[in-house]
Formats: structure tokens, sequence, C-alpha cells
């Protein structure tokens, strides 16, 4: 059997890379009868969306932080499933952040109305690194705060009173998703970085895999 380790020097050098920036873009993750697959069981799966719906501003502790969120979460099918689990995935990830003990944990496609959003937050804990990628090409992209790269919940709640839950200017910046016809993916720090969506235009749908560092 094909091992999934990359050589540890190269496990150093992406590791490093990946706590400067959070993120990493991947090629040729996503094939395209895989997205196909993936796309046409969203659709079919709209009318069994799970709203996603809070308005409080808290700081959990496992460590993640929530501001309100208005989203709904179509489950994943066997396509989805497939991809989440898929081992030749998995080595990619591992190799592209450097973080060889990286887990899968599933994923599922987040659905956005007219008017959704997501206010700055913190994934889960079990979320070390996320990977996701649009289904529908004009998805805006997310709100990004890599200068706030591990930062904890009382800081995250003073940025929220300072700024808002849409932060913008300075060091707050932006982070885009591939299109996923493209075959990248964009792999992120979810538990790591705080991250946020404005209030969309028109449906979005987007694909997240979670990764948990063992």
């Amino acid at each position: 059997m094909q091992s999934t380790e990359a050589p540890q020097s190269q496990y150093s050098t992406e590791r490093a890379a990946w706590d400067r920036a959070g993120t990493v873009i991947i090629p040729n993750a996503v094939a395209a009868p895989q997205f196909e697959a993936i796309a046409a069981e969203a659709e079919s799966g709209v009318g069994r969306a799970t709203a996603h719906v809070h308005d409080h501003t808290a700081a959990h502790r496992d460590g993640s932080f929530a501001t309100p969120v208005h989203c709904a979460f179509i489950p994943p099918g066997s396509a989805l499933e497939s991809l989440a689990y898929d081992k030749a995935l998995l080595a990619a990830v591992r190799t592209a952040t450097g973080i060889p003990r990286l887990v899968p944990r599933g994923g599922a496609v987040v659905l956005y109305e007219p008017g959704d959003f997501q206010g700055l937050h913190l994934d889960s804990i079990k979320s070390t690194v996320t990977v996701a990628f649009a289904l529908t090409e004009d998805l805006p992209p997310m709100g990004w705060a890599p200068h706030l790269y591990n930062a904890a919940g009382d800081l995250l709640g003073k940025v929220v009173a300072d700024h808002g839950m849409f932060p913008e200017g300075g060091a707050f910046t932006t982070l885009a998703h591939p299109y996923g016809a493209s075959g990248e993916v964009r792999a992120f720090a979810g538990y790591g970085v705080p991250h946020w969506r404005r209030p969309v235009e028109q449906r979005g749908l987007l694909v997240t895999v979670e990764f948990f560092d063992l």
C-alpha cells in the first residue's frame, strides 16, 4: 500500500508557511466528475437543508468563538462523503499544511440564501483545517483576519465591540474560495483564524470538509 506520508522535511517547510498564513490553495484536488456529482447532490438537497441560526456573541469553552449567523447546511450525499474521506485528498492536505496527523471529520454544504450571513467566528476545535470550494461561481469572498491568528475569545469580543461582526479596513481582509470546477480547493485554519461572510445578494453554495489534528 502506498504511504500517504510526505517527507518530514517537506512537512517542516509547509508547516512554517501554514503557521504564517493560515491558508493555502491545493490544486487538482477535485476531479470534474466529483464536482459535478457533489453539485447535483447539493441542488437536490436544498429542500432538506437544516437552518443554522443564532443571534448571540460568545466565546465557547473549546476556544471557538461565535457571533450571529443565518445560513443553512445541506447534509452530505455519497459523492461528498467519498471526497471527504478520500485518501488522496487527505495526503494532499497533510502535505500542503505540513500537519501529518490530520484525520478527516466529514463534510457539508453551506447554503446561503439572499440576506444570509455569518458574523466573525472561529470554527470548532475539531476544525484544525477546513477545506472549501464553491459550487456557485459568484460566491463572494469571506472576511479574513490573519493578524488575529490564535487570538483568545476576550480579544475577539473586543474586536467585535470595536469593529462590528463584519470588520473592514486596516488589517482585515478577504479570502476567496475557488470555484470547484477548477479542481482547486482552499485549505484554511478554521479554528485558528477569525473569518466571516457579509450578507449575500444571491444564493451561494460552499462545500466544506473538516480535518482534525490528532
